[in-house]
């Protein structure tokens, strides 16, 4: 598995409503993308994905080169991917911790 790069972070929130004021007003981000309960903002280095839903801790992610061969070295060291969605998928470290890993 060889990682190419990290550009997302995502965080979870209470209130989308009361984080879109502290993001664009108070730190100045720029919304380049708005659904329902979530914002993106494109903080120059990083996406910043902003989502309302059950709270955790925020969720690094990394690029990888090919997303089948990442799955497949994961899962033979023994990592139980959470969720998989489009060209990404999530799984858990050792200590719960959620990542998540992206195909350009």
């Amino acid at each position: 598995m060889k990682f190419i790069g990290s550009r997302d972070i995502a965080v979870t929130v209470e209130s989308l409503e009361k984080s879109r004021i502290f993001y664009e007003k108070v730190l100045g981000f720029t919304p380049n993308n708005v659904k329902e309960k979530l914002v993106v903002y494109d903080t120059g280095a990083i996406s910043l994905y902003v989502q309302e839903l059950e709270l955790h801790p925020p969720v690094p992610s990394f690029t990888v080169e090919n997303l089948a061969e990442a799955r497949t070295h994961l899962e033979a060291n023994g990592c139980v991917v959470t969720k998989e969605w489009k060209r990404s998928l999530y799984f858990r470290d050792p200590d719960g911790n959620v990542w998540d890993i992206i195909e350009p």
